[in-house]
């Protein structure tokens, strides 16, 4: 009896791990893999072969030969793939970014039908997969990849995109374990997607005082940050406001003044860019479609603020932030000039908010006057992503329809990388 207990037991045993490893290998199978794992990658090439594109394309070789292999055991496998072209996107010599387009065929049994490059033709084949490269130059012939953006759903005639814009796009989303709730006029924050929840302690009424007129069970939009290092909420909107902050997620709470210029405050954009830089822009003394705007900044973790200086335009802000202690931008949606289509209005800063100067959005022509506000773009390094929307009145194609930009060099200069298209709306 006590042999076949723990023959059962061993029975048992062994089928969960043969379960778990079914899974592990369903999984690599039919998931998809991080595409920057293997990264950075560095090559080295010949002085006369230094063009971006030719780059680009040995890295290309290099990275999809790691899906070869006769090892059966290996689940990344191909048995053909072929680049269609290489464009440069955006950048210089030293740093630029390529868009690749290639198509492969898969080898039967080993991939989903669903895979995330596209969608898989009877014969294993995958169409019109592309990728954008962000290669920077580490040396007098080597070069750097230290970045892939898969675009392949986030372009019109593909697949429609499953998620946000923002995931597609390459842009950060905020992670929803940490997040608030308004309920019986209580504000409350949790750092563990719900589980346990926090009361901030605030009158929820000063959320939203000042030149506010919208919903008052949500948040106004960018006024705070929650996460677990650091949670912070701007408070008030006439004549000052202040900023209520905790660093041990909610246990206790600090409050400090900043002395706004406006008697009415409109919007209220919060950033903190390290453990003791941060940035607050408030604009107010609206009238009409204009208002003015005033940058402040904090280098000891919010304890004080002190004024850096304002944006110099009196149109109304749509949006703004900041990437480090130096580089930052704000968006006054669209302007019209000479009769001409609408465009982008974006200041950028590289000196704390001291001086700006406007930035060159170049949309293609066959997109002028469609897409015309900038939103605020996220980087990785001095390489970023930014997309532009349609506005308030946008129709083209439904009003979804957005469109990414490239940069290498710190948002300074910027190129169309192609359309983000999450309704599958755009006609073929």
């Amino acid at each position: 009896m006590i042999f076949t207990k723990k023959r059962t037991a061993i029975a048992g045993v062994a089928l969960l791990l043969l379960l778990a490893a079914a899974a592990l290998i369903y999984y690599y199978f039919y998931y998809e893999e991080d595409l920057n794992k293997p990264l950075p990658m560095t090559v080295t090439v010949d002085t006369d072969d230094q063009e971006p594109e030719d780059i680009a394309y040995r890295f290309w070789f290099d990275y999809m030969n790691q899906y070869k292999g006769d090892d059966v055991s290996s689940w990344k496998r191909l048995t053909d793939v072929r680049y269609n072209d290489f464009q440069l996107l955006a950048g210089d010599e030293r740093e630029f970014a390529v868009e690749v387009t290639f198509w492969a065929q898969l080898e039967k049994g080993n991939w989903s039908t669903h895979h995330s490059w596209g969608d898989v033709q009877d014969d294993g084949t995958v169409k019109n997969i592309q990728w954008t490269f962000r290669i920077k130059k580490t040396g007098e012939n080597d070069y750097t990849l230290l970045r892939i953006d898969d675009i392949s759903n986030a372009i019109g005639d593909l697949s429609p995109v499953e998620d946000t814009y923002q995931k597609e796009a390459g842009i950060d989303v905020p992670n929803e374990d940490n997040r608030y709730r308004i309920g019986n006029d209580t504000l409350e924050v949790t750092y563990d997607n719900g589980d346990n929840w926090t009361e901030v302690p605030v009158d929820i009424n000063e959320f939203f005082e000042g030149d506010y007129n919208g919903p008052k069970n949500e948040l106004i939009e960018d006024s705070y940050m929650i996460t677990p290092e650091r949670t912070a909420f701007v408070v008030g909107g006439h004549q000052g406001v202040s900023v209520l902050q905790s660093t041990d997620q909610g246990e206790t709470w600090e409050t400090s003044s900043v002395s706004s210029p406006f008697q009415a405050v409109r919007m209220r954009l919060l950033d903190f860019v390290s453990e003791n830089n941060g940035f607050l822009i408030l604009t107010g003394g609206r009238t009409m479609s204009w208002e003015g705007n005033m940058i402040f900044k904090t280098n000891d973790g919010g304890t004080t603020w002190e004024e850096v200086g304002s944006v110099p335009s009196e149109r109304q802000v749509t949006s703004g932030g900041f990437i480090d202690e130096e580089v930052g931008f704000v968006s006054f949606g669209s302007i019209t000039r000479n009769d001409h289509p609408a465009v982008p209005d974006l200041y950028r800063t590289a000196d704390g908010g001291n001086t700006w100067n406007r930035v060159d959005v170049p949309i293609p022509a066959e997109y002028e006057g469609i897409f015309t506000v900038t939103e605020i773009p996220t980087f990785d390094g001095s390489q970023g992503t930014m997309l532009v929307n349609q506005g308030p009145n946008g129709d083209y194609q439904g009003g979804n329809v957005k469109a990414r930009f490239v940069t290498v060099d710190d948002g300074e200069t910027w190129s169309f990388a192609n359309l983000v298209d999450p309704d599958d709306v755009i006609e073929r």
